[in-house]
């Protein structure tokens, strides 16, 4: 038997799931209500597309007080505080800042940023409401990773879901909250960064249950924007034209003879019309989008999902190199039949991929895990016996069971007794199995 611990529907119109695309230079947050059907994206200018918020602080020389964004900058350069800059590069490097020779953990500069962020877009300041958050880097930098993890736990005295997300992820969890028309065929997206353009080519073998999503990811350093502020109008004009070209060759090469239901153009060296003939191009095959918050949107949607679970997730799975390949779940007894509940869904992440969950053992002492592999291959089965153990007949035997990846291969599971309230204390056994997941 599964004790359930399901978010309580009734509370969706009060909480909070946020995203985070979080930059070194820029920081975008999208944030919905969990019963709200498209996220809104924080704005530095009200009723505006401002969404680039400067990742980084300034400590006021008068008083105890952190700015952050552009409040920050316009402080600091009025000469009323010092500026911390490049907070990703910080926390990669786990450098504390120093300011006037008093010394402030990395730790601390991101928990001030991340609550000062969540501060402006959490109804009524209300932190607590926030019970989700995901946050998308450029690179899953461990030691990052690790930074945020210990801000967000010191914010709320409530506990939030914490996730971190690829480019590639929020374009898979973006795209799937759109209406069907729009990834029926494959999907394409142009990033346009400082360094040049980054391509996602989406593409879904819908002939397996669930259907698998993969992402084709390529670096195209030519189209490197250089900087046109000496150009002459002519000189300008002449530029743009090669780039549209080199543009153009790139579709050409991505996009011919395949068929495209949409192409979103993600970043603001797209605006202008500079492109004009690779639009026209793009057009031909399918709807074209300009934007530059579908990474902020996308990591919402999925801070959404960890928090109320749609049936998208069942039906639709994304694959890269370290995302799971197999569901994993636990055979369970409801009124009399066996069951097998999903605890682990192919398509997380293995380094998220964890579970904590409590059971009653019905009959003996033992518990069966089940590993399916997502392309429909055998499933194997992982039983437990909890050596030592005497199981008592009348459903008072109380479990816990913590399930997480060591790497993306091999699951370890660990169960503890946790007896039965007051009348059968626990004896404080715990045992631990590791289990490959491959076939």
């Amino acid at each position: 038997m599964l004790l359930d611990k399901t978010f309580d529907e009734r509370a969706k119109k009060n909480k909070l799931a946020v995203g985070f695309d979080l930059r070194n230079d820029f920081t975008q947050i999208s944030f919905c209500m969990l019963n709200q059907s498209v996220p809104d994206t924080f704005s530095m200018v009200a009723g505006e597309e401002e969404f680039d918020i400067p990742t980084l602080l300034c400590r006021l020389k008068e008083q105890d007080k952190w700015l952050i964004g552009r409040e920050a900058l316009e402080a600091a350069h009025r000469g009323e505080g010092i500026l911390v800059e490049d907070l990703i590069l910080l926390a990669k490097g786990k450098t504390s800042a120093y300011l006037e020779e008093k010394e402030y953990p990395i730790e601390t500069i991101f928990e001030l940023f991340i609550k000062k962020c969540l501060l402006m877009v959490a109804p009524l300041g209300k932190i607590e409401d926030v019970v989700a958050i995901a946050v998308t880097l450029r690179e899953l930098d461990d030691n990052l990773m690790q930074v945020i993890k210990k801000a967000v736990e010191k914010i709320s005295k409530s506990e939030i879901s914490l996730s971190f997300l690829t480019y590639e992820d929020c374009f898979f969890q973006y795209l799937i909250h759109q209406p069907q028309e729009m990834w029926m065929h494959d999907v394409l997206l142009y990033h346009y960064r400082k360094d040049g353009i980054m391509s996602y080519y989406m593409q879904m073998n819908r002939s397996v249950t669930p259907c698998v999503c993969f992402i084709e990811k390529a670096f195209h350093p030519q189209m490197k924007m250089t900087d046109m502020s000496e150009f002459s109008e002519q000189e300008k004009q002449a530029y743009l034209q090669q780039l549209d070209d080199a543009f153009l060759e790139m579709n050409h090469t991505l996009c011919d003879g395949k068929t495209l239901a949409c192409t979103f153009l993600l970043g603001e060296r797209f605006a202008g019309n500079w492109c004009k003939q690779s639009i026209q191009y793009l057009c031909k095959a399918g709807r074209v989008f300009q934007g530059t918050n579908l990474f902020s949107k996308g990591a919402c949607y999925h801070a959404r999902e960890k928090a109320a679970p749609s049936s998208l997730l069942q039906e639709y799975c994304y694959l890269s190199e370290d995302k799971l390949k197999v569901n994993i779940g636990i055979i369970c007894n409801d009124r009399g039949e066996d069951k097998t509940l999903t605890l682990l869904k192919a398509g997380t992440s293995w380094f998220e991929a964890t579970a904590d969950f409590d059971v009653i053992l019905v009959k003996d002492n033992r518990i069966s895990l089940v590993i399916s592999p997502i392309d429909g291959s055998n499933y194997k089965v992982a039983d437990i016996t909890l050596e030592g153990f005497q199981a008592r007949g009348n459903r008072t035997n109380r479990m816990g069971i913590h399930l997480e990846m060591t790497d993306k291969e091999t699951m370890q599971v660990e169960i503890r007794d946790k007896g039965f309230g007051e009348f059968f204390a626990s004896t404080g056994q715990i045992w631990r199995e590791s289990f490959s997941v491959v076939s």
